[in-house]
């Protein structure tokens, strides 16, 4: 009686215990982080890093453009000194001549000199670098745009993530009805153990899609963060602040092309880049001009002879002008004008066809944001159909005059129905996204 008395005890104990465990709140979960698209754009530029990379490029073209222009106005520099010093000698007879004696002799000298050179090179580097800059410059807009694009399409693929999750979540609570209804159903003995094991099923296909859906909204948090160009929180837990509504397309077509061909950064660019290989054409044509070199100079020295006292003599100032001419170079500055006409007209070439690109790059993609704007309403109507289907179904089951099948494929389209409405929502999000690429500007 004791040992039961005891262990009916421990067992109550047990029971206590591990009730009191149960009913101890769980742990304090992080605060979610919330992000904005605009602190999402901020944070990627400044820690992106290849839009850091593309940045850093500008100043050696800077510094080349600065030191051409320097050069231009710049004369040449120099400072130069001497120093010269012979011994004494004294008087000899050689060969019956008499050879007078020498004082010491000591001479110091300094000179400064001033020139200048000018040819057509030299204004045609300035031009080459000015255009190599101002490509520089469009190199780094269309990368910011380039990454503004991958920030907001990334960010519209969280929300969009996060709306399937939400849908995920519905089904689940859906597929349990259902189950709870085939439950009923069956304790009444209006149905069969099959009924209550389709649905079963039914509810546990949509857990997984749950936490399918829970982990894709992780990773594209990841992916976005990556982009960002700085470490995802732990856990990758994100809510984004930012909303977008769905209006119609009011943009004209001729008007999307006509900015894309006069602001398209990658467009912009390559014509600086052709500009750039006219002034290298022009500095090799420029190689048969003359060149003219103007030069000054100036020297003081101080001259000490034996024991006499130092004096000073100062150089005039000299002056001279060079033109120079070349008459003979073995073709060389035939081939190098060669190189760069052919170096110009291949950039006017790729320039023709990158707006030939643009044109259809805009034209497509103004297009596309057209279907998905006309799809969305497609889709809406899909979805209300497929709900209202689900609801008849769900009512003619709890009844007796439907099936489970018909219950559980009226779901299944609810669920499609809804994942499309959603993605067509995202999808004509992400048109503009790729349309204000292709125009190289935002829109909105």
């Amino acid at each position: 009686m004791r040992v039961r008395l005891v262990i009916g005890w421990l067992v109550v104990l047990t029971m206590v215990a591990a009730i009191g465990y149960a009913q101890q709140p769980p742990a304090a979960q992080p605060a979610p982080v919330t992000l904005s698209l605009t602190a999402a754009l901020e944070t990627a530029i400044r820690n992106n890093p290849t839009y850091l990379t593309t940045l850093r490029a500008r100043s050696p073209a800077f510094w080349a453009r600065n030191n051409a222009a320097l050069s231009l106005f710049t004369p040449t520099f120099g400072v130069g000194g001497n120093y010269y010093s012979q011994a004494a000698a004294s008087g000899q007879i050689f060969q019956g001549f008499q050879i007078p004696a020498t004082p010491s002799y000591k001479q110091m000298s300094g000179s400064l000199r001033l020139g200048y050179q000018f040819s057509g090179a030299t204004i045609a580097t300035v031009g080459s670098t000015t255009a190599n800059l101002e490509a520089a410059d469009q190199d780094i807009s269309s990368a910011r745009t380039g990454l503004e694009v991958q920030v907001r399409t990334e960010y519209l693929n969280l929300l969009q993530a996060r709306a399937q999750a939400e849908l995920a979540q519905h089904v689940v609570t859906k597929a349990q009805e259902a189950l709870n209804l085939a439950q009923a159903k069956y304790n009444v003995g209006q149905n069969t153990m099959i009924d209550v094991r389709s649905a079963q099923v039914d509810k546990g296909n949509a857990d997984v899609g749950l936490l399918q859906a829970q982990q894709n909204v992780q990773i594209e948090v990841l992916k976005l963060y990556q982009i960002m160009g700085v470490p995802a929180p732990e856990p990758p837990v994100v809510v984004p602040s930012d909303t977008f509504a769905v209006v119609a397309p009011a943009w004209s077509p001729d008007s999307l092309v006509a900015i894309g061909l006069a602001q398209n950064p990658a467009l912009v660019a390559m014509r600086s880049r052709q500009v750039a290989a006219r002034w290298s054409a022009r500095s090799a044509q420029s190689q048969y001009l003359p060149t003219v070199s103007a030069s000054a100079s100036t020297g003081r020295a101080r001259i000490t002879q034996g024991a006499a006292p130092a004096y000073y003599q100062t150089s005039p100032w000299s002056l001279s002008l060079t033109v120079s001419l070349p008459i003979y170079d073995a073709a060389s500055r035939n081939s190098q004008v060669a190189q760069a006409n052919y170096q110009d007209e291949s950039l006017r070439q790729s320039i023709r066809a990158r707006e030939l690109q643009v044109r259809t790059d805009v034209s497509s993609a103004y297009l596309t944001l057209v279907t998905a704007y006309q799809t969305i309403a497609v889709q809406a109507n899909n979805r209300t159909a497929a709900d209202e289907a689900l609801s008849l179904a769900t009512e003619r089951y709890r009844v007796g005059s439907g099936s489970i099948i018909e219950l559980l494929n009226a779901r299944v389209n609810s669920e499609t129905a809804g994942t499309n409405y959603i993605n067509a929502v995202y999808n004509y999000h992400k048109a503009i996204a790729a349309l204000e690429q292709a125009v190289g500007r935002t829109l909105r």
